[in-house]
């Protein structure tokens, strides 16, 4: 049997039980692809739940607001990812008349939408010949080979890109795809892959030479920087001082607590706080400390407690204050759900 058959003979009988599984729908389908880009299907399946129930077709989505929207993504992180779904949402409704494309390349121009996504939501939904290469792909079909091209090279993503198109099922495009991953998902593993009971095993080059863990290959990873972010949880009454944060940077548009970069000394932070936002604040205290690990980066945060001076301040801009009741009424980045978490602060 061809690599295909053997495939899809296996993903006919051991296929995942997943919610969106089995469904045409491309915009289910998008939703599912873009929440799992950067998220283990146990933590993301509730959060796509979710967000279908609160927007079960295209159009309520593209009516939502984007607070709405993080609020929903709110612990999922990459959260550029929810915004570029809201784009998109509104840009099908305006100029495709809230009709999701079936073309590959009217999908692809789609912002937040790139060739895995694309290839997914046209071979599932409209049955075209695009293979979907993702990490379990590479490692899938880079383990079969022996293939030592890293996989995060320009020659490795196109070469297996290739080497999956070349091998994806004509008549099951859709089911070859979700097969490929499923394996890679649930079989071969990135440590200890389950070889004795992969449908491939007599295929696999890295099996014979009992190399697989030598593969996939990735070239070396850059250094993360390192950056330090302090939070002021200033309380006036029970309410709580908040600002939304810009369009740059990591957590665009979402909201926090007043915030001092870099390294400054407790003592500093006062007039830090005065000079940046115009608000005075009394004596303050350090109440938490984390670590927060991104792709690139490696934040210090670090929590004070502080309490404004004087009543009803009338806060200069960007900050405001909310109460303490509506906190789950706003996007926060996960650092500060997780202190807020912690309810013997309020």
């Amino acid at each position: 049997m061809e690599f295909s058959d053997l495939l899809l003979s296996w993903y006919d009988i051991n296929r995942r039980s997943l919610p969106w599984r089995g469904s045409k729908d491309p915009y289910k389908i998008w939703i599912s692809e873009i929440i799992f880009q950067q998220t283990r299907i146990e933590q993301g399946t509730g959060y796509f739940l979710r967000f279908i129930d609160r927007f079960p077709d295209l159009e309520s989505l593209a009516g939502a607001g984007e607070d709405e929207v993080l609020r929903l993504w709110q612990g999922l992180g990459y959260y550029s990812r929810a915004r570029n779904l809201l784009h998109t949402a509104q840009y099908i409704r305006d100029h495709f008349h809230g009709r999701f494309p079936e073309e590959f390349n009217e999908i692809i121009s789609l912002k937040g939408i790139g060739d895995y996504t694309a290839s997914c939501i046209t071979s599932i939904c409209f049955g075209q010949v695009h293979a979907a290469v993702d990490g379990n792909v590479y490692r899938v079909l880079s383990r079969v080979y022996a293939d030592n091209q890293p996989i995060d090279s320009t020659v490795g993503k196109a070469r297996f890109k290739k080497a999956a198109q070349e091998l994806i099922s004509r008549e099951r495009p859709g089911d070859f795809n979700e097969a490929l991953m499923d394996l890679g998902a649930t079989i071969c593993k990135p440590r200890s892959p389950n070889c004795s009971n992969c449908p491939l095993m007599d295929l696999c080059l890295a099996y014979r030479m009992n190399s697989q863990q030598d593969f996939p290959v990735k070239l070396p990873a850059p250094g993360k920087s390192s950056s330090v972010m302090n939070f002021l949880f200033i309380r006036d009454n029970r309410q709580i001082v908040i600002h939304k944060r810009d369009e740059r940077g990591i957590w665009k548009g979402m909201y926090e607590f007043p915030m001092i970069p870099g390294e400054v000394e407790q003592a500093d932070l006062v007039a830090e706080c005065e000079e940046q936002y115009g608000l005075q604040i009394g004596d303050i205290s350090e109440i938490s400390r984390v670590k927060h690990i991104l792709t690139h980066a490696e934040l210090d945060i670090r929590f004070y407690s502080a309490k404004a001076k004087t009543a009803n301040i009338p806060y200069n801009k960007p900050l405001t204050s909310i109460s303490e009741d509506d906190i789950d009424e706003y996007p926060f980045p996960k650092p500060i759900v997780d202190f807020l978490g912690k309810r013997d602060l309020l």
